[in-house]
């Protein structure tokens, strides 16, 4: 399907979509599966995919950057808790191995 035709789908699924062109520069960058999981709470449907009155275009790429950004900031507060514990980590595990080692290469 081209951008047009994707656009006419929508539409006469009854998304509302005020911006046309603003929709075809998404949906050539982001892709129309992609956006599909996040109008999927929108449509009344599953089947036909018929959306619920007052659906819009612009409420689904907001809920696609939400996620994005959300997903961003999780991951940089994954990478900055695996910075600040990985050192400590690490020691913990190394000093055990060490001490369950000792008592295993030197029996009594």
């Amino acid at each position: 399907m081209t951008l047009a035709q994707q656009i006419q789908t929508l539409q006469g699924r009854g998304l509302m979509i005020a911006d046309t062109n603003k929709a075809e520069q998404a949906l050539d960058a982001i892709s129309y599966f992609r956006l599909a999981d996040y109008w999927y709470h929108l449509e009344a449907d599953h089947h036909t995919h018929q959306f619920l009155p007052n659906s819009h275009f612009e409420e689904v790429l907001a809920c696609y950057f939400f996620d994005k950004d959300l997903k961003a900031l999780l991951f940089n507060c994954q990478i900055e808790n695996h910075q600040a514990l990985c050192p400590n980590l690490w020691s913990v595990l190394v000093y055990g191995f060490n001490e369950s080692r000792k008592s295993k290469a030197f029996p009594d």
